[in-house]
């Protein structure tokens, strides 16, 4: 569950009175399965059902089975309900409390607290030093990468005591605190933590004093041993066991052309979104690091060897033949990968083993310097696709069988065979078709014409324009299909001139290649030289798609003001002209598809289509005691 650093280090819950391991991890869980977004102080007014099952459940997390009773007692102690008895099949409600509210802080840095792990811990002090380890990571931006050295995160004796829960009961003992609070929450965590490992917890004192030095406590007695000045734990981040708590980011489309270019069968096909989170949790070893020290994620590049190493894996286990010794030792090589694979599914079984691999390289070395070896894992990639797509065509070809028999799908139509003549009559050479006349070449712009142009777009009052214009095509770029139109209309009539006077007087100096532009996008949408001038509403043509309609939108529109604000005013003009023969050809091509599907669907309705079977029926006719005869249907 993601929790923001704040709420990770808040301490209301350590100094509550009797607040126990079980009661922090039925809070979590509650909060986590009832709330449905950022609470406020609005939301936490309604009530939260839960089931008492439910609750149970998570409280018996650490084996020993929850007694109703104890969720009593439990939600006494975190939500001040009255002590009435519960029954296992009742349900109960409670108010998310106020203090949490301004604990959420949307857009923060945030860690995801494993509600499974705080069901498990059954110490008071193990839950909330996981919690204040979480959030330092948190805060710290820390993330994990093979082979980086463990940090430290040091505490000073009362700031740990605090972190425990243990802070204002009484004189501080660093003996007792260690004893009784910090090593059994140090060995809980090491045995239920995948996130993190504590490797060592180091007790740091003050100097050593100078023969003969006193020193005396508060109470003015003599001191002979030397203070703790700091509590040190020495932590290692460790591979994200769950794809589903690393966060994706954003790519193009381009970025993932390999993917769908090398899919493999569905047995073995992982998901784009899983090899997107590989990427943000592993680290780049192509760029250098950032500023602060940070690593940049997966290039491409490093995505489709990470994949590479995955095919090696599979071939590996499918055909027997080692690449690398371990291949006989290794938890997720040979057979035990093929059966993590059948038991998790490919992208978590994809995941442990990009994992492992960046933890202890073994197969990148191997595969490093045999390009003969990459062809063949890449060969036996796409054999095992060529023999799915059989298999399925296979497995379809024997459901239509089955349905013709069982009569739910019509006969086959047989085909026509041509028994009048096995020659086709051969058609005289049409006349060539008049070749349309070119629409003329506009006229170049006078020199000192584009210099006063230039100078108009240079100023910050025509930036500012063109940031206008921008933002006035945006409404059209969120919906293309049902106000590119209308909004073309508008601007050719009288907004260009009367809302964007210096754009509008450029574009006449430079000869209109802006309003040619507008032009096109307007006839792209609907608008004509008949509806101009009026009010209907302009209506694209079939052709034009939602993404073809975003395109003609961004290039048309907004090219013009993102090259004016931008300050980029060399061959405007020309990249103007490029843009509208890149999107006419477009369009074009749209049309073209457009019209070939509709010929195919007309061909398609015209040919003549068999009536089902009708299944015969059986009877039998018999006289009743009337005398009548009827008809009896038999089976």
């Amino acid at each position: 569950m993601p929790r923001s650093v704040a709420w990770l280090r808040d301490r209301t819950l350590a100094h509550a009175d009797g607040v126990t391991a079980r009661d922090h991890a039925l809070f979590e869980t509650l909060l986590a399965t009832t709330s449905a977004g950022i609470e406020t102080e609005d939301t936490i007014l309604a009530a939260r059902l839960c089931p008492v099952e439910y609750a149970l459940t998570v409280l018996s997390g650490g084996g020993s089975p929850a007694q109703p009773r104890e969720l009593v007692a439990s939600l006494a102690r975190l939500f001040g309900r009255a002590p009435d008895p519960l029954k296992r099949d009742d349900s109960f409600s409670f108010h998310v409390p106020a203090w949490t509210v301004p604990l959420q802080q949307p857009g923060s840095r945030y860690a995801h607290l494993d509600l499974a792990v705080l069901a498990l811990f059954r110490r008071r002090s193990s839950p909330l030093l996981y919690r204040d380890v979480l959030a330092h990571i948190a805060a710290e931006k820390l993330r994990y990468e093979p082979g980086r050295a463990p940090f430290a995160l040091s505490y000073a004796p009362q700031e740990l005591a605090d972190v425990l829960g243990v802070a204002g009961a009484g004189p501080l003992h660093v003996g007792q605190l260690r004893l009784r609070h910090l090593d059994p929450a140090v060995e809980e965590i090491r045995k239920h933590v995948r996130s993190f490992e504590i490797v060592d917890v180091a007790i740091h004192h003050e100097a050593r004093r100078r023969a003969g030095a006193l020193v005396r406590g508060e109470d003015g007695k003599r001191l002979d041993g030397r203070a703790v000045t700091a509590i040190v734990l020495t932590i290692r981040l460790l591979p994200p066991e769950r794809l589903e708590t690393v966060r994706t980011r954003s790519l193009a489309d381009d970025d993932f052309a390999f993917l769908k270019e090398r899919m493999d069968a569905p047995g073995y096909a992982i998901r784009p979104e899983t090899l997107v989170r590989l990427g943000s949790a592993l680290p780049s070893t192509s760029l250098p690091r950032k500023k602060r020290g940070g690593a940049h994620p997966l290039l491409s590049s490093e995505m489709q060897s990470r994949y590479l190493y995955w095919l090696a894996g599979i071939d590996e286990a499918l055909t027997g033949e080692a690449i690398t010794p371990a291949f006989e030792t290794a938890p997720l090589r040979g057979q035990r990968l093929l059966d993590a694979i059948a038991q998790d599914g490919a992208d978590k079984a994809f995941w442990a083993f990009s994992m492992a691999e960046a933890e202890a390289p073994d197969l990148a070395p191997a595969l490093y310097d045999k390009p003969r070896l990459r062809l063949a894992i890449e060969a036996a990639r796409k054999a095992r696709v060529d023999a799915a797509r059989k298999d399925a065509a296979k497995e379809r070809r024997q459901a239509v069988r089955q349905a013709r028999a069982d009569g739910a799908m019509p006969a086959p139509v047989p085909k026509r065979d041509n028994t009048d003549s096995h020659e086709k009559p051969v058609a005289p050479p049409a006349a060539p078709a008049p070749a349309a006349p070119s629409p003329p070449e506009p006229a170049r712009p006078d020199p000192d014409a584009v210099v006063r142009a230039l100078a108009i777009l240079s100023t910050p009052e025509a930036k500012r324009e063109a940031k206008d214009l921008s933002w006035y095509w945006q409404y059209a770029l969120d919906f293309p299909l049902t106000q590119a139109g209308r909004l073309a209309r508008l601007f050719l009539r009288t907004e260009f001139a009367a809302k964007f006077p210096l754009l509008h007087e450029a574009d006449s100096l430079l000869g209109g290649p802006y309003v040619r532009n507008i032009r096109l996008l307007g006839r792209v949408f609907g608008v004509t030289k008949d509806n101009l001038a009026g009010d209907e509403k302009p209506i694209p043509h079939p052709c034009i798609d939602q993404d073809l309609a975003d395109g003609v939108v961004l290039v048309m529109g907004k090219s013009f003001a993102f090259a004016v604000e931008g300050g980029r005013l060399g061959g405007i003009v020309e990249r103007l002209g490029e843009d509208r023969n890149r999107m006419v050809a477009q369009a074009n091509k749209a049309l073209a598809e457009w019209k070939d599907r509709q010929k195919k669907l007309a061909r398609a309705a015209a040919r003549p289509r068999p009536e089902p079977p009708i299944p015969p029926i059986h009877c039998e006719v018999r006289m009743n005691a009337l005398g009548v005869y009827e008809r009896v249907d038999g089976a």
